[in-house]
């Protein structure tokens, strides 16, 4: 556009080492190629470095001094006072490195909105963000769901609400919506019929129905439609004679609703397994943990990721099917993880649920891509998942990335902290049975020499 435009003076500010968004369009060339485009331009280097300290700024220079130099550029400290040298952290464990860095963030004095937790893959916020939830610190993310908003896990945690709460209404129209064909006004309806089988009582109203007739939904219904409501259950239970049901779901009052379709039965059959599953369990992480490996979270996994693997014709994707089936699954132990420390499943939920909109509103620790931190600063950084083929994330670059574009996403990572920064990372993940190696970025900030130098957790 500007070329077409052929303007008389043209001004431009730009960094040829913050360039990061070639994924969405942006090319480097538009500033490596500016002199032979303009010949007799006038270059005015921005030489000095307000933000930074110079340890800070010393470490993003030796990495990034690897990408080729397109203009002359030596930046300079303007900042004096105490330097804190930025500091290696490693741990043995993926998810011991969350937990330790949500202890070290809650033991700070520095402001929550002062520190940032920067990551470059949005998989790596999930244990940090969890862990904080954990220990009670605010925080907000940016760039991506929230591990507490994600639907497979609000699934899990609106199970467990249910079985505290069993008034829960809106818990059970959430998990009811994952049934074919059960919108939120029928899956009101079922609610109210299980309250009703269960004088009141709907765990018992699902396991042990006390009451077998159905519940009047509609008052204004016509009187006279009344006179056929018994061929009407009689009919609805008959569509089901020839399913293979147990004898406990044949005999269950829910059948002679005249909505309930054969999805919907089945749906119900998996939750009632699960209740029965969990009626003695008092555990949290003993119910979580029998929740997952339910027939009823399985079927919800494959739905959701069925959804997220199709493609814009409407095929499914496989492959991408299979890795968000992963994805979810690794959210969902991670939720199990955090279940561990409790002994009462209503503590757990209060934890998880009640105190999750306070500790995602207003001020708090920032969560954050690289993407999008540019252009932030904070007193406090954190740098996490430091292994080579997350930063640098060497499946992108497979897929038309480069080593530079990823030099110059570390390199705006560092660039933010104005005082401490913390680069993290792990030896093993637990889950995945995957062994890490450090990031190149690291041995080329001269912070690592070989695989893994020094304990668990210490400064290097």
């Amino acid at each position: 556009l500007i070329d077409t435009l052929k303007p008389r003076s043209l001004f431009c500010v730009g960094d040829y080492d913050q360039s990061i968004y070639a994924f969405n369009g942006a090319n480097i060339k538009n500033i490596s190629t500016f002199a032979k485009r303009y010949p007799g331009e006038n270059v005015f280097p921005l030489k000095t470095n307000y933000r930074s300290t110079a340890p800070i700024l010393s470490l993003a220079n030796r990495v990034i001094e690897r990408n080729e130099r397109i203009y002359p550029k030596k930046l300079e400290v303007g900042r004096v006072g105490r330097h804190h040298p930025p500091r290696l952290l490693i741990y043995e464990e993926l998810f011991d490195q969350y937990q330790a860095i949500a202890h070290m963030i809650k033991e700070t004095h520095i402001p929550h909105d002062q520190i940032a937790v920067i990551f470059r893959n949005n998989a790596s916020a999930d244990g940090i963000e969890a862990s904080l939830r954990e220990l009670g610190t605010p925080c907000k993310r940016k760039g991506g769901t929230s591990f507490f908003e994600a639907k497979e896990i609000k699934f899990l945690l609106d199970l467990l609400a249910l079985l505290v709460n069993p008034k829960d209404m809106m818990a059970f129209i959430h998990i009811f919506s994952y049934a074919r064909g059960i919108g939120s006004a029928l899956a009101k309806e079922f609610f109210h019929c299980l309250v009703h089988f269960g004088e009141g009582d709907l765990i018992r109203g699902a396991l042990s129905p006390r009451l077998f007739d159905l519940p009047k939904l509609n008052p204004h219904k016509n009187i006279q439609l009344g006179l056929f409501d018994d061929d009407l259950e009689i009919g609805s239970i008959s569509r089901f004679a020839k399913l293979s049901l147990s004898e406990e779901i044949r005999a269950h009052p829910l059948l002679k609703h005249p909505r309930l379709s054969q999805d919907g039965l089945f749906f119900f059959q998996e939750y009632y397994h699960f209740l029965r599953s969990v009626k003695q369990s008092k555990n949290p992480g003993t119910i979580l943990q029998k929740a997952i490996e339910s027939k009823l979270y399985k079927d919800v996994v494959d739905r959701l990721s069925t959804q997220r693997a199709q493609l814009k014709s409407g095929e499914i994707d496989e492959e991408k099917k299979r890795l968000s089936q992963d994805r979810i699954l690794r959210k969902a132990r991670l939720l199990l993880d955090l279940s561990r420390p409790y002994k009462e499943l209503q503590r757990f939920v209060n934890a998880m649920i009640l105190g999750g909109s306070e500790l995602s509103e207003g001020e708090g620790v920032n969560l954050l891509t690289v993407h999008a931190s540019k252009g932030l600063e904070f007193s406090e950084v954190y740098i996490v998942d430091l292994m080579d083929g997350r930063f640098p994330n060497r499946k992108l670059m497979s897929k038309g990335g480069s080593i530079e574009e990823e030099r110059r996403l570390f390199y705006v990572a560092v660039t933010r902290a104005k005082d401490k920064l913390y680069l993290s990372l792990a030896k093993r993940d637990r889950i995945k049975k995957l062994d890490f190696i450090p990031s190149p970025f690291l041995h080329e900030a001269g912070l690592v020499k070989g695989e893994f130098p020094g304990a668990s957790g210490d400064e290097d």
